[in-house]
């Protein structure tokens, strides 16, 4: 773990120190704007905050433990090694030019999205940077995001408010995660293509001497099938998924999971007998 990775971890627990002493300024912000969810006034006082009233480590005979996920030996600082780090600039989302975007990327083992805050550290090796998750809710639990984009080690600050009280926690990503996880559950939605359709009349409508002439193509079916029996589909494809032989690493999430839950069901249908082999299929049959 290096130096940067330390400092954060002492950071951020300062920070939260910083930000729970002055909750009075954090309840005088808007959370709602025009009657829509905004934390545009809360990034930018996090950024006020941190850049300018807490932008080091000010604990005095300060000493960091941190023990890995491994059980390795702990990585162990004392306040005089992160005292030549310190936050020169904090980075709102728009503020995030090119250059800055292609090394969070390069540093990012999931999908890039802009980060609700960068920050820019000064550190002895030149300047590094950080993301930080904000997330703030009037309950407990909200939906996080996307697998694709989830870093498990990313800097969250974590608000719970309301009108009258205000909470506020810091730590990564990965402990902020319980063991609730919601799967989509709307339709699949097909997607609507200007080209495609551009294309479609090109290659399939007519008008020749006033005559106006549309010829069906071999797709309609399957487009049929799509809009009006998408489940159909759906698991005619997840069929093509599990049996086919090629391991592509690349493929989306979904379709490892899928993969898994075949063996667990293989496994499951198994261990039944015959008889109540018979009984499942007969069962699954009424939900057509």
């Amino acid at each position: 773990m290096n130096q940067t990775d330390l400092f954060m971890y002492a950071y951020m627990f300062e920070l939260e120190q910083y930000l729970n002493a002055h909750k009075h300024e954090l309840l005088n912000i808007s959370f709602q704007s025009d009657e829509a969810n905004t934390d545009r006034p809360l990034k930018e006082y996090l950024k006020s905050t941190i850049q300018f009233k807490c932008n080091s480590i000010s604990f005095p005979n300060f000493q960091l433990t941190v023990e890995s996920s491994d059980h390795s030996v702990p990585s162990f600082c004392t306040i005089d090694d992160l005292s030549k780090i310190s936050i020169c600039r904090v980075l709102l989302p728009n503020e995030i030019d090119e250059k800055v975007k292609a090394i969070i990327s390069k540093k990012k083992n999931s999908v890039y999205t802009n980060p609700d805050l960068c920050i820019e550290l000064s550190t002895p090796n030149g300047n590094e940077y950080v993301t930080i998750e904000l997330k703030s809710t009037k309950k407990n639990s909200i939906p996080g995001s996307s697998i694709q984009q989830v870093q498990p080690q990313e800097w969250v600050i974590f608000i719970r408010h309301n009108k009258n009280e205000i909470d506020i926690t810091t730590g990564q990503y990965l402990n902020a995660v319980n063991t609730k996880m919601q799967f989509p559950d709307r339709s699949p939605r097909p997607q609507v293509s200007f080209y495609e359709l551009k294309q479609w009349n090109n290659s399939h409508r007519f008008f020749e001497e006033n005559k106006l002439c549309y010829v069906a193509s071999e797709d309609d079916a399957l487009k049929h099938s799509l809009l009006y029996d998408w489940q159909e589909v759906l698991a005619k494809q997840w069929n093509d998924i599990v049996f086919s032989k090629q391991i592509n690493r690349d493929e989306p999430w979904f379709h490892h999971c899928l993969k898994k839950f075949v063996l667990h069901f293989l496994e499951k249908y198994d261990s039944l007998s015959d008889k109540e082999k018979d009984q499942y299929k007969e069962s699954l049959k009424k939900l057509k």
